[in-house]
């Protein structure tokens, strides 16, 4: 039982807990360590297990942590680095912190000293329009188009997209701070592979070639930061919340197979303690790992984003430099 008294004891004990469970998630349940002595696979499943495990108690009795995440996430780290043409940004869409030691890895390989490793977190909802609107205060457009948008022009920002890891861009040193914006991995999780285990292994090649194409492609001696709009759960077995079909129906039903639902003129929020309604938003979240099982092929995914959950709104703040 992953509850020990260290654990116990930093969970019950006063002040903010995120830290904590931001230290755990990174040194302990995602290290390189970890990632070094197993499989692909069972990191990915003992590590989801882990976090599956410690959520439930956080779910049930330690829930004020959702609250720091949904404090925390008013905090627009992006911005301090958006102003300094020193600085390149590269967000890989949908990274999570179970990638942290690939990167890492890539990071050594390509020559690059690595000056942080650390968190941030994501908009909420953890969604990608979400975090264009708030991180870069653009609205809620598609990350496609940001290479067209003035009000980045007029910031002295220059955006590039990717809409493949085969794609490259020749990215020009013009003073100007660079945004870095690939698809991956988030594409791939519409993918018929994204409903088997394996398929974070396979992803391995395909970040590998996502970071030749965005990082290694960065000219001069700039700052990177590379970070991420949210992150995901792996939904495998063992990786969820126990819940009965009585329990999940309201939730398919309000819901419709996703983790978050804005609200309507005149429409309530659900009543149920898997939901966390964050009234200033008129948004109403599913909290921890609660796993909805709509109709169709949205019920076969295993990998999710969205809603209120430590691996969702969690995700990589990694600063490199040559």
């Amino acid at each position: 039982m992953i509850l020990s008294s260290e654990i116990f004891g930093q969970l019950i004990k006063p002040g903010p807990r995120l830290p904590w469970l931001s230290e755990w998630l990174l040194n302990e349940v995602w290290s390189r360590d970890s990632y070094s002595v197993k499989h692909p696979s069972d990191y990915l499943k003992d590590g989801e297990s882990k976090v599956n495990e410690l959520e439930q108690i956080i779910a049930s009795s330690a829930y004020g942590s959702y609250e720091e995440i949904i404090a925390e996430s008013k905090k627009n780290s992006l911005s301090k680095f958006l102003n300094d043409p020193n600085n390149i940004i590269v967000i890989f869409d949908g990274l999570s912190l179970r990638e942290i030691p690939i990167l890492l890895a890539l990071s050594e390989k390509s020559q690059y000293k690595v000056k942080e490793i650390s968190v941030t977190i994501s908009a909420i909802p953890s969604e990608t329009l979400d975090f264009i609107e708030y991180s870069l205060s653009l609205e809620k457009v598609s990350p496609s188009q940001l290479s067209s948008r003035k009000e980045l022009r007029d910031k002295n920002i220059k955006a590039y997209y990717y809409d493949s890891p085969a794609q490259r861009h020749r990215i020009e040193d013009e003073g100007k701070t660079v945004l870095l914006w690939s698809s991956f991995p988030d594409q791939t999780y519409n993918d018929s592979g994204a409903r088997f285990i394996q398929h974070f292994e396979s992803n391995k090649v395909l970040l590998e070639q996502a970071w030749k194409n965005t990082v290694q492609q960065v000219p001069g001696n700039k700052k990177i930061l590379i970070t991420s709009d949210h992150g995901y759960i792996f939904f495998g077995a063992g990786c969820a919340f126990t819940r009965s079909q009585e329990d999940v129906r309201p939730l398919n039903q309000f819901f419709g197979g996703e983790r978050f639902k804005f609200l309507n003129e005149g429409e309530s929020p659900i009543q149920h303690p898997d939901v966390y309604f964050l009234g200033e938003k008129k948004l109403c979240l599913i909290k921890g790992r609660v796993q909805t099982h709509p109709p169709g092929q949205g019920g076969t995914k295993l990998y999710k984003h969205g809603g209120l959950s430590l691996m969702e709104c969690i995700i990589p703040w990694i600063i490199l430099e040559k």
